[in-house]
């Protein structure tokens, strides 16, 4: 066993946290997703990231909170945790059974850290059915403590002040790996420990290609993007417009200049979501200034553009090839063929299984939709689609108080940007403890708005027949 400093850190925050408020757990949650490359303790072969650590601690502030019961009231029948679970029961199933009862049926490009090499092979077990059940689990347990913590007064506050540390966090590591990398060397090296492909300190067009806290750029990108939507959204509808506004705009800087393919074909997906957004029915004030944004956005856009081709043509030319190789001729470059080919064997290893799958971790491909039909099936499929649509489309209540209903509505828009993003990039299953933190505070309030109601409403009558009483 091998214990890290990270490690150390984890374990005296999370021994701290047992003994603050549960507010405390939320951040440090929100804090260590940001550490998702690095090794806080090792198991053999397995390495143990600080999110995961966490989670034990996390999970047992909740169950000292709430209790069994109140965790288990997440995955109640008509709760989009019910089909969450169902999805953890049916991978897990699926990891243990399927690559050995199908074993050499199809070739597959597995998730296995037995090998540094990506190659073609029959069917059959790898470790990528373990840690991804292992993942799986995990992000189980995040979300029903999360949806528990979510019923306390003031949780949604907390968990969008968390959120929005994290993003400044972000930022200031991404500012830290351009600064670093112009003075010759890699400052966020420590954060990069685990076993991960490290292509840090790359290059493009003169750029250099942020990566922040994680191996690569498009890991940064796919990070960074939700926060960047659920920044704009909390500015959007006026909650602490100016620190909201003021991060948004930083992390769009940050994937604007980070050369991630991923990043901009994400935030183009994003952009037709966002006009066709409705966040007046959270607060009237905020239709007036999503028609500012994109007022202002497409002014200076336009007179950029215009300045650049007509007094800078130079940059023009350059900024043109700049955005052919990172989005327009990528499906042609050697990595996007691989990558394609993933896919391609992704969606034939569904075919080859009569839609049934390969199992959890059986497959690696480049859409977080092929690793769905590829591996969990059919099935599996289903209840993934229920779960991100009651999220998503279950109507909120206007009883509930303006800063619940802000959070849950920048949640959900954080939830969709995040799936365009990795539909188009994601490899594996695992969306990151982040995600399941946004999934939770989308979904948790159309329960709780049905519970209110009935309340309020018993209230009244009872007011009425005690205000009858006294005049009669």
């Amino acid at each position: 066993m091998e214990l890290s400093i990270f490690g150390v850190a984890v374990i005296l925050t999370g021994l701290a946290v047992l003994y603050m408020s549960y507010r405390a757990a939320i951040y440090g949650m929100a804090v260590f997703s940001l550490f998702g490359t690095a090794l806080a303790l090792g198991l053999g072969g397995m390495g143990v990231l600080p999110p995961q650590l966490f989670l034990a601690f996390f999970a047992v502030r909740a169950f000292n909170l709430v209790g069994g019961k109140k965790l288990a009231d997440a995955f109640s029948l008509d709760a989009p945790g019910f089909w969450l679970l169902c999805t953890c029961v049916w991978g897990s199933m699926g990891a243990i059974v399927l690559p050995r009862l199908l074993h050499g049926s199809t070739l597959v490009f597995p998730v296995d850290r037995s090998t540094t090499e990506i190659m073609l092979q029959p069917l059959g077990p790898v470790s990528g059915n373990v840690s991804q059940v292992v993942y799986c689990i995990g992000d189980v347990i995040i979300y029903c403590c999360m949806v528990a913590f979510l019923k306390y007064r003031g949780a949604y506050r907390t968990l969008a002040h968390a959120i929005l540390l994290l993003a400044a966090l972000n930022v200031l590591c991404g500012v830290v790996d351009i600064v670093s990398h112009a003075l010759g060397f890699d400052a966020l090296s420590f954060t990069k420990t685990a076993q991960f492909a490290d292509l840090t300190g790359e290059e493009l067009g003169g750029l250099v290609r942020i990566s922040g806290t994680f191996s690569e750029t498009s890991a940064f990108s796919t990070f960074s993007l939700p926060l960047f939507v659920f920044c704009l959204n909390l500015w959007m509808l006026g909650w602490r417009p100016k620190l909201a506004g003021a991060l948004a705009v930083a992390t769009a800087g940050m994937l604007l200049i980070s050369t991630s393919g991923s990043a901009y074909v994400g935030l183009a997906g994003y952009l037709v979501v966002l006009l066709f957004s409705r966040p007046n029915l959270v607060t009237r004030a905020a239709a007036a200034r999503k028609h500012r944004m994109w007022i202002i956005a497409a002014c200076t856009g336009l007179l950029g553009a215009l300045y650049v081709v007509l007094f800078l043509p130079a940059i023009a030319h350059a900024l043109i090839d700049f955005v052919d190789t990172t989005v327009l001729s990528k499906a042609g470059s050697s990595s996007g063929v691989e990558r394609m080919g993933w896919n391609a064997q992704g969606m034939t290893n569904f075919f080859d299984t009569y839609g049934i799958g390969v199992g959890l971790g059986s497959i690696r491909a480049s859409s977080f939709l092929v690793v769905l039909l590829g591996s969990l099936g059919v099935v599996g499929t289903f209840c993934y689609a229920m779960f991100v649509g009651k999220s998503l489309l279950s109507p909120v209540s206007t009883d509930y108080p303006f800063t619940e209903r802000a959070v849950c509505y920048a949640a959900r828009h954080a939830v969709m940007a995040a799936l365009i993003v990795v539909s188009i990039s994601g490899s594996v299953f695992e969306l990151g403890s982040c995600f399941y933190l946004f999934a939770a505070a989308a979904g948790a309030l159309p329960a709780r708005a049905r519970a209110r109601a009935t309340r309020r409403v018993l209230r009244r009558r009872q007011q009425a027949i005690a205000g009858a009483v006294a005049k009669g």
